[in-house]
């Protein structure tokens, strides 16, 4: 599967309450891309892949923002705005506090994994570092990926959650322990890779890990999707990869002439 344009205007976009620096709250909003790609999996009509969806709602219950652009997305479809969404895909990083209060809040969203699970078909990813999740209460169509693969309608995902970093740290994993099953993950040759934290891009001098970037030149070739680090320009190749920064964006993905799809 690879993408072939993402349209340079967001066709949709939710506005949103976040923590900003200094116990300021700042007023932001998430944009929604259609991006095309050459072929899904029979089945498939639409991916929707997004992360870093670190606010809450403006009014109304106060819910993250993650439930609250899982709402948004059913109503599109109901609405016919979007074709049918049979996967999401969330690269980590959902909570943020419920006063936004302070930057890089830690906390259970459960809920947001849920509410996509309510929705739509089904609902695979990966944790971010400020993620916890109470996974006896998660929807059976919720797959966490952690230096796991899996298949839905042929499909084949893999992921690794977590960032490097010090191991008694809230989804931490050493940098050799990581590279070890990215490794491992690019070998079983998944058409979607799902990370929370993802390479550096020296060409355009977008922020990431220098270790990804390496093990991404040398290995595999599929699509690699992530968040953690704000990206201007989200895809670029990297190796014979297509990597793609999904942080605080929304992708919707649909096929070439995909519109009588089914």
């Amino acid at each position: 599967m690879k993408i072939l344009k993402i349209e340079s205007q967001p066709f949709h976009e939710i506005s949103y309450k976040s923590s900003g620096p200094s116990g300021k709250i700042r007023n932001s909003s998430l944009p929604f891309f259609r991006a095309t790609v050459d072929k899904l999996p029979t089945g498939i009509s639409a991916i929707v892949v997004t992360s870093d969806l670190q606010g809450r709602e403006k009014n109304g219950t106060n819910r993250l923002l993650g439930e609250l652009v899982a709402e948004e997305l059913s109503l599109l479809q109901e609405l016919e705005a979007i074709p049918h969404v049979n996967l999401v895909i969330l690269a980590g990083d959902l909570y943020d506090y419920p006063d936004c209060r302070k930057l890089g809040g830690t906390g259970d969203v459960t809920g947001v994994w849920n509410a996509f699970a309510h929705r739509f078909e089904q609902v695979f990813g990966v944790h971010g570092n400020h993620d916890i999740v109470k996974e006896e209460l998660l929807n059976k169509n919720v797959n966490i990926l952690d230096c796991t693969s899996d298949t839905f309608m042929s499909l084949k995902l893999g992921g690794i959650s977590g960032i490097i970093g010090r191991i008694d740290r809230n989804q931490r994993k050493s940098e050799e322990h990581f590279r070890s099953e990215l490794i491992k993950l690019i070998a079983k040759k998944n058409d979607i890779n799902v990370l929370h934290q993802g390479p550096d891009d020296l060409k355009n001098g977008q922020k990431g890990e220098p270790m990804i970037r390496v093990c991404l030149e040398n290995k595999g070739a599929g699509l690699v999707v992530f968040g953690h680090c704000y990206w201007n320009k989200p895809l670029i190749n990297i190796g014979s990869n297509q990597v793609l920064s999904v942080n605080n964006k929304l992708f919707l993905l649909e096929e070439v002439n995909s519109s009588n799809k089914e």
